[in-house]
């Protein structure tokens, strides 16, 4: 039998006050990054784990850019009792792209989410000029994009903007599933052809990841929009943060009452090692929430009830 670790949760108890770790039970954090991983991270999965289920977490998934990690994370759900850590995969050229073999494999393994191209996708790549993360380091000199074979940017649609053939396949495995699709690194244009074919498809669940980050730069009237079409808006801390856009989170609280917490979902998108701890990062984006103004049951439905609905487990 796999032996269940025990928490050390001494460095939560040095700042968190008893409203903190009230607000912060049952959290759910659908988009954190995490080693193992090509990038420098600042905790691993198992790490992570042990602490989140000190701070009262409910659920997370850890989300890799470059491989399927829903497998291996299961080890991690026997040695962590009381906290639910997922994977999922994002399909950039490393898991072979628009691959529905490998959405297969996922969501086989116990993958909750499947995303979208990210750092392979083209509007990544036009939006920051390389198949790449500025401020990321990675782990070696190895660097696929540079060489004479490297992949064209990966969009979804063809050359007469209707979505590619692979897609809908991949979009058939996530309803047959009932897991969750989320948009990526897409463009706008991109994200309304999938979301409507999703819902042609009767995927139920759908995340229009990171709204306000500077790849997907979604204004108001969009959110709402995708939101109307059956879409989660996913809001992450990192925009507010000092090596991002800085953003005045006024921005969040504009777009949260406009789309509304009913379709909306807290997460962090963190893990980056110049970046709080992304259970720190959770307290602080909730809490400064909830200084802006919003109420504590809307916090709670965005944060709590929404996400794991998203993943398929009770609340």
């Amino acid at each position: 039998m796999t032996p269940t670790v025990e928490p050390t949760d001494t460095a939560i108890k040095l700042w968190w006050s008893d409203e903190d770790r009230a607000l912060m039970e049952g959290a759910c954090d659908l988009h954190v990054h995490l080693e193992p991983c090509m990038f420098t991270r600042q905790t691993s999965e198992l790490e992570f784990a042990i602490f989140a289920r000190t701070a009262g977490y409910r659920a997370a998934v850890s989300k890799c850019h470059h491989t399927l990690n829903a497998d291996r994370v299961q080890a991690i759900r026997e040695q962590v009792r009381g906290f639910e850590l997922y994977g999922g995969i994002v399909l950039n050229h490393f898991v072979g792209g628009l691959n529905p073999y490998a959405v297969e494999a996922s969501i086989t393994s116990g993958g909750k989410i499947t995303w979208m191209p990210t750092m392979h996708a083209a509007n990544h790549v036009s939006t920051f000029g390389t198949p790449a993360y500025a401020r990321l380091n990675r782990k070696s000199d190895l660097d696929a994009s540079q060489l004479s074979g490297a992949r064209a940017p990966i969009s979804i649609l063809d050359e007469d903007g209707r979505l590619k053939s692979e897609v809908h396949d991949i979009l058939e495995l996530i309803a047959t599933s009932g897991t969750a699709l989320a948009t990526g690194h897409l463009s706008y244009e991109e994200m309304t052809v999938l979301i409507r074919a999703a819902r042609d498809r009767r995927v139920e669940k759908l995340i229009v990841t990171h709204a306000e980050m500077e790849v997907s730069n979604l204004a108001v009237e969009q959110q709402v929009e995708l939101a109307g079409m059956g879409a989660y808006i996913e809001h992450v801390i990192l925009p507010i943060l000092p090596l991002y856009r800085r953003l005045d989170p006024d921005a969040y609280l504009a777009a949260i009452r406009a789309v509304g917490p009913e379709r909306t979902i807290l997460s962090t998108d963190t893990g980056q090692p110049y970046n709080p701890h992304p259970i720190e990062a959770m307290r602080v984006f909730a809490r400064t929430l909830l200084y802006k103004g919003l109420e504590r049951a809307d916090i709670d439905l965005m944060l709590k009830r929404n996400p794991a609905e998203l993943i398929g487990i009770e609340p």
